[in-house]
């Protein structure tokens, strides 16, 4: 994988390793085609038809594309999992800068922390899940 250790095994590898518990299929490093070009989402999560693309960020200048690449794979969500709260902020000032709402219309942008907690919590109880 690209990222370094924070981005590949704290942020991607944990939270494949959870969806995996809950039963959901997961791939890490997914190739999009964007145009000319192949860019990668971090980690898909799948169960029972329904798509989940989850992008770890430590900074919010990637954000337009990984808008762009969860549309080209149809997920119904994206997540944008961060490492701390201060920089989740920031993503969030980004998308509201672009006029794209958070936590609506399948957009999330989550610490590590609060990414966790919605697998173990919330999608076991998901229509989707």
């Amino acid at each position: 994988m690209r990222g370094g250790y924070l981005h590949n095994v704290i942020l991607i590898a944990v939270l494949s390793d959870l969806f995996e518990l809950e039963g959901w299929h997961t791939d890490q490093e997914v190739p999009v085609r964007m145009g000319s070009t192949i860019r990668f989402v971090d980690l898909v999560a799948e169960r029972e038809g329904y798509c989940i693309a989850i992008e770890a960020e430590c900074s919010a200048k990637r954000i337009e594309g990984d808008l762009d690449k969860a549309q080209a794979i149809g997920s119904q969500e994206l997540w944008i999992v961060t490492p701390t709260a201060r920089i989740a902020e920031s993503v969030r000032r980004k998308l509201d800068r672009l006029y794209v709402p958070v936590n609506r219309d399948g957009l999330f942008v989550l610490t590590q922390g609060a990414a966790t907690e919605r697998v173990m919590n919330k999608l076991p109880h998901f229509a989707g899940s």
